[in-house]
């Protein structure tokens, strides 16, 4: 079991890094890392489907330039292999509590992302100066530093995430009385609706609104089809 959480730990790294750091092909998404972590501890079904939850709701929250958003990475590395340790008996309240308790995950998250960026950014200061020096040594150790402190911290972070959703799964979720469990379960159909309203607040699709409800209907109704036949 402790391989696992490393892989996680190095996998997670890396989707970090995707974030801001380094290649930025989108594999920090909620969807892609739920499912990953899903997939390292067992359950790649149960990973995805809190990952495509987690996309609606961090959809519009994007790493770009100098916004700091809500760790969308983390929340889907704890959700993900929280998700994975559930029984698929569980029922949807367990889900739903998953997917709130990652909310704390998310904030955990862009703190330390405040702190790295911070450092960076004293980083790429240094690197300025030995630009202006001529020194190339030095730039090129100092795009290491700033490459490695996101990893290592992404890494961190990505191991700490995935331990404490495990732990949260095997101990917290259990004490969840039944009629918490119920009122939870009646919240997990709320949930991609919240996400689906905040995509459609931030786009313009006022003329093809009808479309834009159609497909996140569809897409609603796979979903739960897909759970209830699992």
């Amino acid at each position: 079991m402790i391989w696992k959480f490393l892989l996680a730990g190095v996998i997670g790294g890396g989707c970090y890094l995707d974030r801001t750091a380094a290649y930025q092909m989108m594999f920090h998404r909620p969807v892609v890392v739920a499912t990953l972590m899903g997939w390292i501890f067992g359950d790649f079904f149960a990973g995805a489907q809190v990952g495509v939850v987690l996309e609606l709701i961090y959809l519009v929250h994007l790493p770009v330039g100098a916004s700091l958003p809500p760790d969308d990475t983390g929340a889907a590395i704890f959700a993900g292999s929280a998700a994975a340790f559930v029984s698929r008996d569980a029922g949807g309240g367990c889900f739903t509590a998953l997917i709130l308790l990652s909310v704390l995950c998310a904030e955990l998250g862009r703190l330390v992302d405040a702190v790295v960026r911070k450092v960076n950014g004293r980083i790429a200061r240094i690197a300025r100066d030995a630009v202006e020096r001529g020194d190339i040594k030095a730039v090129e150790q100092s795009l290491l530093a700033g490459l490695t402190l996101f990893c290592i911290t992404g890494m961190l972070l990505a191991l700490s995430f995935s331990v404490a959703g495990a732990a949260a799964s095997l101990f917290l979720l259990p004490l969840i009385g039944a009629d918490i469990g119920v009122d939870l379960s009646a919240l997990a159909l709320a949930l991609p609706l919240v996400g689906a309203a905040s995509v459609f607040a931030c786009g313009r699709t006022e003329k093809t609104a009808w479309l834009f409800f159609l497909a996140m209907s569809a897409a609603f109704a796979v979903t739960m089809a897909a759970r209830w036949m699992a």
